[in-house]
């Protein structure tokens, strides 16, 4: 093959590759949330952009047998993978949309199911679902519309694809629990439930995680405001969510109490590799005493010892905080006129004993990251 020949087909198959990226159609109208997805843990979700992720697959026994099981949730823009025609390979999808736009958009439903729910995608081409309230239950097609005797005119819709503005499920947060409900392994033991009661609140999955932000959705009219995009509180968004953990003080007799009220529609961090910590330093006379952290953690496990997620068939220890709970703890140590008490609640995507022991080295899966903090004045 000559070299003009081999120039070609590079810049065909390069052409292909993007061309094949759903998310290149949407950029082109919807900048800025495409922009917010790259930052999104939805674009990092494979084993290739993941360094948890890529830790428990390089563990799990059906790797050696080429069995990648998790593309469902992590990686269902990968259709090829999907429909079973390709092995999980690296390429432009993994890399750049595993979890692609139009892969939340075409959710028409959610099959409960005891072992993972299931979405339902729409098979309708160029069609999606959106939730606006002023527009709920209506369909928009692509169409002009005059007024003033035709002296003014104005579009309505997309040019691309329809919108469907009837969908409960992108209403009521449901459009999540495809993925995000909970998961049981091969054993039929629950490996992960996030127990989420969004039907009993009046905050969903949406309202908390895509709050309305400034910024048009799209390019062709100017919106103001859109469903932020970013969905990622591991580095983008933790000051977004602070609201929701609520945190007081109350000195004691003997010491002090701190209590953390969780407003959140779901329990804090029920994965098996977080760690969720509460810190407390006291200032006092220009030095810091560092008490030591507490922990909530739900560990989970084999014969009454820790176990990776595969094999797991028991609770060892859950300490987590549940939806709308609110935990007391308590610290001995007495505190004085004067002091300052730095109240830090946060947490780690892996925890450190296990992020060892898996290998991963990544700051951004072993940094503690601060979900909220709050300064309290002894007086």
């Amino acid at each position: 093959m000559k070299t003009k020949e081999i120039l070609f087909l590079m810049l065909f198959l390069t052409l292909f590759s993007q061309a094949s990226l759903e998310n290149t159609t949407c950029k082109k109208c919807h900048p800025i949330i495409t922009e917010e997805y790259q930052s999104s843990m939805h674009s990092r979700a494979s084993i290739f952009k993941d360094p948890v992720h890529k830790a428990v697959w390089d563990k799990h026994p059906d790797k050696a047998k080429g069995h990648y099981k998790c593309a469902k949730c992590h990686t269902p823009s990968d259709h090829a993978l999907m429909a079973g025609k390709t092995k999980l390979t690296d390429n432009a999808v993994q890399e750049n949309e595993p979890i692609s736009c139009q892969q939340c958009h075409r959710i028409q439903s959610i099959e409960k199911h005891a072992k993972a729910n299931k979405n339902v995608m729409s098979k309708k081409e160029k069609y999606f679902f959106s939730a606006d309230p002023k527009r709920k239950g209506k369909e928009i097609e692509f169409k002009e519309e005059s007024s003033l005797f035709g002296l003014m005119t104005k579009t309505v819709g997309s040019p691309y694809h329809k919108i469907d503005y009837g969908n409960e499920n992108f209403y009521n947060g449901n459009v999540c629990m495809g993925c995000h409900s909970h998961k049981q392994n091969g054993k039929g033991f629950t490996v992960c439930d996030l127990e989420v009661k969004q039907n009993d609140s009046k905050e969903t999955c949406i309202t908390c995680h895509m709050p309305k932000v400034k910024g048009t959705f799209v390019n062709l009219k100017d919106s103001k405001t859109h469903a932020f995009h970013g969905v990622n509180i591991h580095k983008i968004t933790p000051e977004l969510l602070s609201k929701y953990i609520k945190l007081s003080l109350n000195k004691e007799a003997n010491g002090f109490s701190v209590t953390v009220k969780n407003e959140a529609t779901h329990t804090l961090f029920p994965q098996p590799l977080r760690l969720n910590q509460l810190r407390i330093n006291i200032e006092r006379d220009g030095k810091t005493i560092e008490l030591k952290p507490v922990n909530f953690m739900r560990v989970i496990g084999t014969n009454g010892k820790p176990s990776m997620p595969w094999l797991a068939t028991e609770v060892l220890k859950d300490t987590t905080i549940k939806a709308h709970e609110t935990r007391k703890v308590t610290f001995d140590t007495a505190l004085q006129k004067g002091d300052s008490v730095v109240v830090k609640f946060g947490y780690y995507i892996a925890n450190p004993k296990a992020a060892k022991k898996l290998g991963i080295q990544d700051p951004y899966a072993t940094e503690f990251i601060i979900l909220t903090k709050k300064r309290f004045e002894i007086e």
